[in-house]
């Protein structure tokens, strides 16, 4: 710490009534939260974080757009130039009855879109290997929630665990990453 950091109405010494107000409503609500994880996570047998990392929830239609937009700007910039892998979305809209489609070009343009509840598949194709990944989600409440993954080669379907193994094989060849075990294979999905 220098003589900047104590520069304004903080002090290392005390804290304010004011201050000290603040700062009890910010741990109240974090001993809130950490509690109602912990049921959650009780009542699941399982923590969530296992939801997360596996991808299979989403904030809203945003925060999956949002994902998406940052995976094809990092790991997804070398399949979509080395392996022609294109994205789709569609979103149906069960109160609107609306159909929308977007490209992966497209995407920015969703970010706002609020669906309360509906559908969304998106499809990841991996255009010179003849892979398509295609995930379903149910909206509810704005959520999205996985409802069914599938794997498709040559435009047959095979099972999820099978097609994996495929693209992992196949990725094997075109990238250290894999092979130095940098990254696993749900990176690239």
């Amino acid at each position: 710490m220098d003589k900047n950091d104590l520069s304004g109405s903080m002090s290392p010494e005390s804290i304010g009534p004011k201050d000290r107000k603040l700062i009890d409503q910010f741990l109240e609500l974090r001993q809130s939260y950490q509690a109602i994880t912990q049921q959650i996570e009780h009542d699941l047998q399982t923590p969530l974080d296992h939801y997360q990392q596996k991808r299979l929830f989403y904030l809203d239609v945003g925060d999956l757009t949002h994902f998406r937009l940052n995976f094809f700007d990092t790991v997804g910039y070398f399949l979509r130039e080395s392996l022609a892998t294109t994205y789709h979305l569609e979103i149906w809209d069960r109160q609107t009855h609306q159909k929308r489609c977007y490209s992966l070009d497209e995407l920015q343009r969703i970010s706002r879109w609020e669906v309360e509840q509906g559908t969304a598949i998106e499809t990841i194709t991996y255009g010179r290997l003849g892979y398509r990944i295609r995930r379903t989600f149910d909206i509810y409440n704005r959520r999205l929630y996985v409802s069914k993954t599938e794997f498709f080669n040559a435009n047959e379907q095979i099972p999820l665990i099978d097609g994996l193994m495929l693209l992992q094989q196949e990725l094997n060849d075109h990238t250290l990453w894999i092979r130095g075990k940098l990254l696993r294979i749900k990176d690239f999905t």
